[in-house]
C-alpha cells in the first residue's frame, strides 16, 4: 500500500480531493479527518455547516416581536432655561 497523502474536503457526504489529484476513477482510498485549528477557514466552515437550522417559522416570530417592540425614537432634550457651562451669571 502507497502511503501518498492529498487533500480534499467533505461536501454533501462525498470527499472531493484538490483538484491534480492524480487518483483514476474507483481508485479505493482511506480518509483521514484532519483536524482544523481553531478559527481557521475550514474550522469556521465545519460550524456552518453543523449549526443547528433555524425554522423560517422561528425566523418570521422573531421578526414580528422586534417589529411590535420598537418605539418612536425619544424627542431632543431641550433646556433653554438653564445656564451654559462656565457661566456664572
Amino acid at each position: 500500500m502507497t502511503h501518498t497523502a492529498y487533500r480534499g474536503v467533505v461536501r454533501g457526504g462525498v470527499v472531493l480531493l484538490d483538484q491534480g489529484t492524480p487518483l483514476t476513477e474507483g481508485t479505493e482510498v482511506l480518509v483521514t479527518p484532519v483536524s482544523a485549528s481553531r478559527g481557521s477557514p475550514a474550522a469556521l466552515l465545519a460550524a456552518l455547516e453543523n449549526s443547528p437550522k433555524v425554522p423560517p417559522e422561528w425566523v418570521d416570530e422573531l421578526e414580528q416581536l422586534i417589529a411590535e417592540g420598537q418605539r418612536p425614537p425619544s424627542p431632543p432634550v431641550v433646556f433653554p432655561d438653564e445656564p451654559a457651562i462656565g457661566e456664572n451669571g
